[in-house]
């Protein structure tokens, strides 16, 4: 067996908008103290890694940027080697990250200048935004999405995540999106390359998206009962109702 590395999800296992879940900073430690190497993962789009850090700072758990992988640092990755002009329907944590990599983003009303369409969580979403990025991508833009997580935790409960926006551009348009989250391929090449090769652990409560990407790494499945999914899919490895139960295991394993 090789070295263990976990990759765990942030929203619904660590923490839930904006408060801690159970055990979350517990675990951050244990794995810190007995130097196990790990990466959060998220296909939240809207945040900057350095916003995620400073977002788990104020809970008190202190993480690197550079631990956190998020669907659109993911994207600017997978564009990095490309020049480009992007149309962004998407929050700061997109745009950042494309400006990162000195791409021009785009007003909407210049389409016609778009090379790609990058659609992620926008909650602040118009039909011009829709209807732009429907024309250039029409017009041949390459259409590219953060990820396709169909909804998005909230303190109200579960509303229309980036999946349902790039749906909607789908049917409009009849293309489909290169996907960059979880659980897709770009998205599980920028895992392996951070983590290296070892045992894999994936961490998460989304079966849609957490377990489907524990497949595609060949890695050890742990659904966490604090987010989304309630009920299991039958073939994870560990279902814990909480992360205090993961620890305990841990312990036990002497890891």
């Amino acid at each position: 067996m090789g070295k263990a590395k976990f990759v765990i999800d942030l929203d619904g296992v660590i923490y839930r908008n904006n408060k801690p879940l159970p055990h979350a900073k517990d675990l951050i430690e244990l794995l810190s103290e007995r130097g196990i190497d790990f990466i959060l993962a998220t296909n939240n789009s809207t945040k900057t890694r350095e916003m995620f850090a400073n977002k788990l700072k104020g809970m008190g758990i202190e993480v690197s940027p550079a631990k956190i992988i998020t669907s659109s640092y993911v994207t600017a990755e997978y564009l990095r080697k490309e020049k480009g002009k992007a149309l962004i329907v998407g929050e700061k944590g997109i745009r950042e990250e494309i400006k990162r990599i000195g791409w021009d983003i785009l007003d909407h009303e210049e389409w016609k200048e778009a090379t790609h369409v990058i659609v992620g969580m926008d909650r602040s979403l118009t039909y011009d935004k829709l209807k732009y990025a429907t024309l250039a991508i029409n017009d041949g833009a390459r259409f590219i999405a953060t990820n396709k997580d169909g909804s998005f935790p909230s303190e109200e409960g579960l509303i229309p995540g980036a999946g349902s926006i790039v749906s909607a551009l789908e049917t409009a348009t009849g293309r489909r999106a290169k996907v960059m989250g979880k659980p897709y391929q770009p998205y599980v090449k920028i895992v392996k390359k951070i983590l290296g090769k070892g045992d894999y652990w994936v961490i998460g409560d989304r079966i849609d998206t957490d377990m489907v990407l524990a497949d595609k790494m060949n890695a050890k499945k742990v659904l966490i009962l604090t987010g989304v999914s309630k009920v299991p899919r039958g073939d994870e490895d560990f279902v814990f109702k909480d992360l205090g139960g993961l620890i305990e295991l841990l312990e036990k394993m002497g890891l």
